[in-house]
């Protein structure tokens, strides 16, 4: 009789314990989540919740993601992706599910992206409009460095942002893989889909650098004041001109 009693006593504490952690008011995310995360007008849970604004800051610059909400299922914590996540800003969206891989690596599934153009700026320096899309089946990284990246991307109706009006580009398809080379590189390759600029080519992203290769042609590639607009990255050709980038993340 007593060790059915001190049995239902370690139940009731187990029940009061998890009763207890699943009330953590989600504002305890803000001294949990890393300096470069930023939370505000946060509700809920840290199980269950959202917030009114969220932002990452890249080189000291904020990168609004918007509106938040999150859902955590610890139960799938050692074996799935527990937790999903979205996020919105205008017409800016993120949907993933992530978790932890077997390695310790960050592992994110069936990742919808959309996304501005303008975006680029913070990486690469292409005055670039229009939008950008994607699926990926999976990204896998490692202290903040992609060790994989598998799906595709579409950039939609994308423009060169010039001082004279915008020059429609075209829209154009990257399809992400593993390089098969070596961990921690990942490889794009670019097709046109439609356009006055034809592009071909791709990227090689590397720990922590990129190499970017692009051939250019047709009749924006051989325009006089877009090849003087570009000529700070391009070499011109008899068809248009190539694009070599390198440089770190």
């Amino acid at each position: 009789m007593e060790r059915l009693t001190q049995r239902a006593r370690g139940v009731s504490l187990a029940v009061f314990m998890l009763l207890l952690i699943s009330q953590i008011p989600a504002r305890t995310l803000v001294w949990l989540l890393p300096e470069q995360v930023k939370l505000s007008g946060l509700s809920g849970t840290i199980w269950s919740g959202q917030g009114a604004r969220a932002w990452v800051k890249h080189d000291g610059k904020p990168l609004m993601l918007g509106r938040l909400q999150w859902r955590l299922q610890p139960w799938r914590m050692f074996w799935s992706t527990p937790l999903t996540l979205s996020t919105q800003w205008g017409e800016q969206t993120l949907h993933t599910r992530a978790g932890l891989s077997a390695t310790g690596s960050w592992l994110l599934r069936d990742t919808h992206i959309s996304i501005d153009a303008r975006i680029f700026r913070l990486f690469f320096p292409l005055y670039l409009g229009g939008t950008v899309s994607a699926h990926l089946e999976r990204i896998e990284i490692t202290d903040a460095r992609i060790q994989q990246a598998l799906g595709g991307m579409l950039l939609r109706e994308m423009v060169w942002t010039a001082r004279g009006g915008n020059l429609p580009l075209g829209t154009y398809r990257i399809n992400l893989a593993d390089s098969g080379s070596e961990l921690g590189e990942v490889r794009g390759a670019m097709e046109t889909i439609e356009g006055a600029l034809v592009l071909t080519g791709g990227f090689l992203l590397s720990d922590d650098s990129y190499d970017v290769s692009l051939r250019a042609s047709g009749p924006v590639a051989r325009e006089e004041s877009f090849r003087r607009a570009v000529s700070v990255l391009a070499t011109p050709t008899a068809n248009g001109f190539d694009i070599f980038l390198q440089g770190q993340l």
